[in-house]
């Protein structure tokens, strides 16, 4: 929708209803729709109330106690493991580690087979590590333990399971699978189907497995050349030993590695050079053509996506967070639930990120930290001081044939006692805070009762409207808000072309 004004003397409303479009980077901003925002950084669109809300602020859980190198998720969302070196009393570096089961950090008795990407599956009630050799197992009935399983394939770069059998990638096209029920049978008996058998997947075809998603009864298999992705092929595994089938499903499309690949729900959403790309529910993929969420951001993401990306499921949010490569620490965060994009910006650099159904934790340096909703600052690494968390809004550029003069804007802000928000257009400033008087009800200047008893709850909500006067040929309004969980739920101005 543009947003070029009608050439007409009268005084004109433009009103901003919602922010539920989110960003949208692929259109001048004359051009965007009044719901769409141009700058969108540490915000999201709540689910509760349709608001654009400030990220929560980061609580330090604990200190990790090594720097870490690698981290997994322990399927089902109960934790996750974590790779970590640290130097000992006589300052050699020694390898560490540890599982993070959302209330405390413990260490694991053994260490990891190789110092590689790390991938694990879930076996019996414990787990299955593949970390670049030997299978391991790790046990945590009575203690954690890994264990090598010594039968296993000599190179193992990723672990799943299928139909009772764990399945592990060994090299550029083979995926071998263990005997059914037996994760530790990894031996071949033309004589019985029940033993180890192993499937070739997309044989000489120059190009090496890059990740593998179970999806419902299937397999996703992500192929590529070495640094090609672009040029990748994605197939699909049905059925089960002796009758499975191996289809190509997508020609000239790939990812980085595993780490950059998600299923959500029957969806597998998956980062490339073009951005970040989608296949569908598993009844189409005989027919699938990738799908592309990222339309109105990929401009700006294709230029910053590199080889390192991580992508990862955040369930209680209903969002995917793409760190687009080493170093940064901005997330782009796309809402699968209202299909729309933000971003958020950290103290440093996010190393991980995952969650059980109600709490979401991070790894940033060698902590971890929990992000909690309505809490208005981030904690530093040291617990000593609160960081300030800035929200910040570009909407639209208002333009018009004449010069355009602002009489009066409106705006509804959602705010927690510590927080702060600033409407910015052209010179004009207007701030808000907790303690703003004047609380009205939307389009009435007066008091709901001459005792100044509220018609409405306006506990944690500053609704006003103010005589202001700017002037200019293109006017792009901004806001700034300090807080986590400080919201923007609608906004307005009235104006004439002058």
């Amino acid at each position: 929708m543009s947003q070029r004004l009608k050439s007409n003397p009268t005084e004109q409303r433009i009103f901003y209803p919602s922010f539920d479009g989110g960003l949208n980077l692929s259109v001048p901003s004359e051009s965007l729709a009044r719901n769409e925002l141009k700058e969108a950084v540490n915000v999201e669109l709540s689910a509760s109330t349709g608001a654009m809300t400030v990220r929560g602020g980061l609580f330090h859980h604990c200190q990790t106690g090594t720097v870490v190198e690698g981290v997994a998720a322990l399927p089902g969302k109960r934790g996750f493991l974590l790779r970590g070196f640290y130097k000992n009393s006589a300052g050699t570096w020694k390898e560490l580690e540890k599982i993070f089961t959302w209330n405390r950090l413990e260490e694991v008795n053994g260490t990891l087979t190789v110092n590689s990407e790390i991938s694990i599956a879930e076996w019996d009630g414990e787990y299955l590590v593949a970390s670049g050799g030997k299978l391991q197992k790790l046990k945590t009935r009575d203690s954690l333990t890994l264990e090598t399983i010594e039968s296993s394939p000599s190179i193992c770069r990723e672990v799943f399971v299928k139909s009772g059998r764990a399945g592990v990638v060994t090299d550029g096209n083979t995926i071998i699978f263990s005997g059914v029920g037996d994760c530790e049978q990894w031996t071949n008996d033309p004589n019985d189907d029940s033993t180890a058998q192993y499937l070739e997947v997309g044989y000489k075809d120059g190009m090496n497995i890059d990740a593998v998603v179970p999806l419902s009864r299937d397999l996703i298999v992500f192929k590529s050349p070495s640094n090609e992705p672009d040029k990748g092929t994605i197939f699909r595994i049905t059925g089960d030993h002796p009758d499975w089938t191996v289809i190509e499903v997508a020609h000239n499309i790939g990812t980085f590695s595993r780490k950059s690949v998600q299923a959500v729900g029957n969806d597998v959403y998956f980062a490339t050079v073009s951005g970040l790309a989608s296949l569908s529910a598993v009844t189409s993929y005989g027919e699938i053509q990738a799908q592309w969420p990222d339309r109105k951001v990929s401009a700006a993401l294709t230029r910053i996506l590199s080889a390192d990306a991580e992508l990862w499921n955040i369930p209680v949010k209903q969002q995917l967070w793409l760190k687009a490569h080493k170093g940064t620490r901005e997330i782009w965060v796309y809402d699968y639930r209202a299909g729309i994009w933000t971003t958020y910006e950290f103290p440093g650099e996010v190393k991980y990120a995952d969650g059980s159904s109600d709490a979401l934790y991070l790894i940033i340096g060698t902590s971890i930290y929990e992000l909690i909703d309505g809490k208005v600052t981030d904690t530093n690494e040291t617990r000593t001081r609160e960081l300030e968390i800035k929200g910040k809004m570009r909407m639209g550029t208002l333009l018009t044939g004449n010069q355009a003069l602002i009489r009066r804007c409106f705006v509804s802000f959602g705010i927690q006692p510590e927080c702060g928000a600033e409407l910015k257009v052209g010179g004009f400033r207007m701030q808000f805070s907790h303690d703003t008087e004047r609380r009205y009800i939307y389009g009435d200047e007066t008091y709901a009762s001459e005792s100044e008893d509220k018609l409405i709850d306006t506990e944690k909500t500053v609704t006003s409207r103010r005589m202001c006067i700017v002037r200019g040929w293109s006017l792009t309004p901004k806001v700034e808000m300090t807080g986590g969980g400080c919201a923007l739920s609608t906004m307005g101005f009235e104006l004439s072309e002058v």
